[in-house]
């Protein structure tokens, strides 16, 4: 039942309503004007806002709680928000000087739309600058303007339309009602617009708001949760780079793959790969601490690094990406957090989406380049339980590079067949407390019968790998990864006058690779063959882990401005690397995998990590804001006693048996950060974070020296890593442009870094003082509502110490990423038809093969992408060309990997890893939403 303020003021809106349109019926009616009843009705409106103002005030209190908060729109019927807005765009004061003068006619001469980030601007000049009056009331989807004493003189005619001139507007036409009134109306695309008076010292300007333009304003609130508790961007002391729900949509019209969304978006991260694995793709030159909904997918075992592979871009809401180390989390983060968020529901109803498109290849129109992908999402609230389910299925065809030819990688992403099913649960206990289940599992399978030729080796120098078939192929178990997540979440606003959060997770994980041929073969007068495994074999990684963590936001001030974070993090992993080895006499004669025998490449070993922390901030005034914090890492390494193994004539050969044991690494890591907005639009930030972690103890148990006879004296390889970071940036948010620029260093006394070993060609793990340092910029601008502009740019560079006597030599290319710059240009072509071309240019990079690192220098290339959005029906048809005009390139991960020396045979580079890129590829979507 309504309020009886609510009552009164429909009751209201119901008389103005008959009193404007009896007005108007009066007025056409009669060929002469009445000034008396002209009079009487403005009165009688005039009187009626004295009425409403009080009513209004009251149900304001009402919807507000009855408290002194300031009122939000947000949330109300679209009826109440249009009335409180507008107030019928005009006071009392006014309406009561306009009706003691004489009645005039104004003339209106030009109507003008003017596009603003806040939404639509109608002018209407008049020619002696008079002020309009405007009644604004809604009905349906029309927004109606009635404008009395006035009349149109428009050089073009008694009548001005305009259609589609902004997103969610289907129609604005300004007509002649009667002799003595203006009627605007403005047609919304599913519901009224609502409009206000934009304050004028001539001109009649109306403020025209949407729904599309409403939900943009509200995603230039959202706050960041990966610092742990939610805060401004403005506030924190550090970079942050936001990929929101429509950029993901975007950009994955081009890939769907998030290590290239993130590759292209991020200006810290390294480039694309096109490969199922992060191999190469460092933020800051270290590696990144992956998070789903604030859980670490990382694992200890590094191999595969396989992270980004563990969930579907359709089941993620957003994602953001934290530059640089923070004592916030725990280890595996020395270069920064990557957020994954998945999806969110509404705060009302239920909402459906649905995608599908195919892909193909266009530089080679072959059969198998063609796949194809199908996503859906529900969503919704019923009373206080919401709920978001997604379910995605992707068929990735063969990738053919800008010559046609069909590309040969092991670690490919093509010729997979994947699905990711999401699941997310919440209930809402009273005011304060929440209870959410969440699961995701994702499954990516490879299935192809081509892998890269050895006859390569037969040409001097590095060469593209080359495609090989082996037909009829027959084999058990293909490449695949699997992730399966599932989570409990508790939250209570009101524990000790703070937010309290407990999480407890588990997830399992199973990366199997290619099948590799280390079997001997005939090379320039002699045999080479793979040393530690010359035979068929495929290795795989188990890893199961469980988790818990707590937190609570204290606030020590009434006002919030000073607050202390502070809980524990608990993990605990089990690794184990299997081989599995084929029968050679099979495979030769029918291309056969049989399973004859499987051993343990890396034994089983646990890692359990213990972190506690507390972080405070203070917002000292409103331009500055402190934050600091500690936390102590405790982590401890437990393995049995086990017996290395390998391959030698087709027999398992045992090493030298090792001693198991334990290993317990501790310390203190801080962080600090200073925030200075100098107004609301710029501000200036530092920070100093220190991460801490230990590397991957897997590469030092599988193939462990002669020396290494227990893990209590011979783990000095594993000994933890403390990197410290130095940080200085600032940014700007205009209404049209927004900037960021940012410079970092950060140091490591013992670092950690894969360097190729000149006997086997190997990347083993050295450990020698390391710095990183480098700049990164983006810029956006949006000059008109149909052009969006933008450019981002990262540079790094970073050098080790391996004899530690302070004679720096660079790092290799697997470590540090060549410079990047990236470019966008977009265009409303036409309503409801967008464009974007957007540019990849990836830099040279000469200076570790100048000293001696490496054998290739990293050349630089070019890529551009087209993409495409129509609006048809309920969707949207989206088409994206990757690669248009088809250029030859080689991904920087590529030429890194195919530089190394081989396994088979060290004094050769790696052809077989030597990779192209993809040619031109086209993906062809339409996403409906319901």
């Amino acid at each position: 039942m309504k309020s009886e303020p609510s009552a009164i003021a429909s009751l209201i809106f119901s008389l103005l309503r008959r009193n404007r349109d009896y007005l108007n019926s009066y007025k056409m009616n009669n060929n002469r004007s009445s000034s008396k009843l002209i009079g009487c009705c403005k009165l009688s409106f005039f009187l009626a806002m004295v009425v409403i103002n009080p009513v209004v005030a009251e149900e304001l209190n009402n919807l507000s709680g009855g408290d002194d908060k300031p009122y939000s729109l947000k949330g109300q019927s679209r009826l109440q928000r249009q009335a409180i807005k507008s107030q019928f765009s005009i006071s009392a004061k006014d309406l009561l000087v306009q009706n003691t003068e004489d009645e005039e006619i104004i003339e209106v001469t030009r109507i003008r739309l003017n596009q603003t980030d806040s939404g639509l601007q109608i002018i209407l000049e008049t020619a002696t600058g008079q002020q309009l009056v405007p009644l604004i009331l809604p009905e349906g989807n029309n927004l109606i303007i009635d404008i009395l004493d006035a009349t149109l003189a428009l050089p073009t005619g008694n009548e001005f339309r305009e259609t589609n001139p902004a997103e969610g507007i289907v129609e604005i036409a300004v007509t002649q009602a009667d002799a003595t009134s203006i009627q605007v109306i403005i047609t919304g695309e599913n519901n009224a617009p609502t409009a206000e008076v934009i304050p004028s010292e001539r001109d009649l300007i109306l403020g025209v708001t949407t729904e599309a333009t409403a939900q943009t304003e509200a995603a230039e609130e959202i706050q960041i949760i990966s610092t742990r508790r939610e805060e401004p961007l403005s506030e924190v002391p550090r970079s942050i780079t936001v990929i929101e729900r429509e950029e993901i949509e975007r950009q994955t019209i081009i890939s769907n793959d998030i290590g290239d969304l993130l590759g292209t978006t991020v200006p810290g991260f390294a480039p694309p790969n096109q490969n199922r694995n992060t191999r190469g793709q460092t933020l800051r030159g270290r590696e990144a601490l992956i998070l789903i909904d604030g859980i670490p997918v990382n694992s200890n075992f590094r191999v595969n690094r396989q992270e980004l592979r563990s969930i579907d871009s359709s089941a993620v809401e957003r994602i953001e990406v934290t530059n640089g180390p923070t004592a916030i989390f725990g280890g595996q983060g020395t270069g920064g957090v990557i957020n994954i968020i998945t999806r969110q529901a509404p705060t009302e109803g239920v909402d459906f989406d649905q995608r599908a498109g195919l892909n193909t290849s266009f530089s080679n129109l072959d059969a198998d380049s063609l796949g194809n992908n199908f996503q859906a999402t529900v969503a919704g609230v019923d009373n206080n339980v919401d709920y978001v389910f997604n379910f995605s299925q992707e068929s990735i065809g063969s990738f053919f590079d800008g010559e046609g030819d069909r590309i040969a990688d092991e670690a490919s992403l093509s010729d997979t067949l994947s699905f990711n099913v999401l699941g997310k649960v919440g209930v809402n206990i009273g005011e304060n407390q929440r209870l959410q289940f969440s699961t995701n599992y994702f499954n990516s399978r490879r299935d192809t019968n081509f892998i890269a030729s050895f006859d390569t080796f037969a040409t001097p120098g590095r060469q593209k790998a080359e495609a090989e078939e082996l037909e009829d192929l027959d084999r058990e178990d293909n490449p695949k990864d699997v992730n399966f997540l599932v989570s409990a979440v508790y939250s209570n606003e009101n524990v000790l006058g703070g937010d309290l959060q407990f999480q407890i997770y588990y997830i399992d994980t199973l990366a199997r690779g290619e099948f590799a041929d280390g079997r001997p073969i005939p090379f320039g007068g002699r045999e080479v063959s793979l040393e530690f495994f010359p035979t068929l074999f495929q290795s795989r990684l188990e890893n199961q882990r469980w988790g818990t963590r707590l937190q609570l936001d204290t606030p020590f001030t009434q006002d919030e401005s000073l607050g202390l974070l502070w809980g524990v993090d608990y993990t605990s992993e089990r690794n184990i690397q299997l081989t599995d080895l084929f029968d050679e006499d099979l495979f030769v004669q029918e291309q056969q995998l049989r399973k004859i025998d499987e051993l343990e490449f890396t034994p089983p070993y646990f890692v359990n990590n213990l972190g506690l922390f507390a972080q405070l901030k203070w917002e000292a005034t409103d331009s500055l804001i402190l934050s600091g914090g500690v936390r102590y890492e405790n982590i401890s390494v437990s393995i049995d006693d086990y017996t290395p193994t390998a391959v030698r004539n087709n027999q398992i050969v045992e090493g030298t048996p090792v001693e198991g044991g334990d290993q317990n690494p501790d310390d203190f890591v801080f962080n600090g950060g200073i925030v200075y907005n100098f107004t609301n639009n710029v501000g200036v930030f530092a920070s100093i974070g220190q991460g801490f972690f230990i590397p991957d103890i897997g590469r030092a148990l599988r193939r462990p020296g002669e020396e290494f006879v227990s893990v209590d004296d011979g783990l000095e390889l594993t000994e933890p890593i403390k990197v410290t970071e130095y940080e200085i940036g600032f940014r700007g948010n205009f209404d049209n442009v927004q900037f960021t620029l940012a410079g970092f260093f950060n140091y490591s006394d013992n670092g950690s870094s894969l360097t190729p070993d000149e006997e086997t060609g190997l990347l083993e793990l050295e450990r020698s003082p390391q710095r990183i340092y480098g700049v990164e910029a983006t810029l956006d601008w949006q000059p008109r509502e149909s052009w969006l502009i933008g450019t981002s740019f990262g540079w790094s560079e970073g050098e080790n110490d391996p004899d530690d006597d302070g004679d720096y030599f660079p790092l290799n290319s697997g470590e540090i990423a060549p410079w990047r710059l990236t470019a966008y240009v977009e265009n409303q072509t036409l309503p409801g038809w967008r464009n974007r071309l957007q540019f990849f240019y990836v830099g040279d990079r000469d200076r570790a093969f100048d000293e001696g690192v490496e054998d290739f220098p990293i050349e630089s290339y070019l890529l551009v992408d087209l993409i495409s959005r129509i609006s048809i029906g309920r969707g949207e048809l989206q088409i994206g060309v990757e690669n248009l005009f088809n250029n030859q390139y080689f991904p920087a991960s590529s030429q890194f990997v195919g530089g190394l020396s081989n396994p088979l045979a060290p004094d050769l580079p790696f052809d077989q890893n030597y990779s192209a890129g993809r040619g031109t590829t086209v993906r062809i979507l339409y996403n409906a939403r319901f």
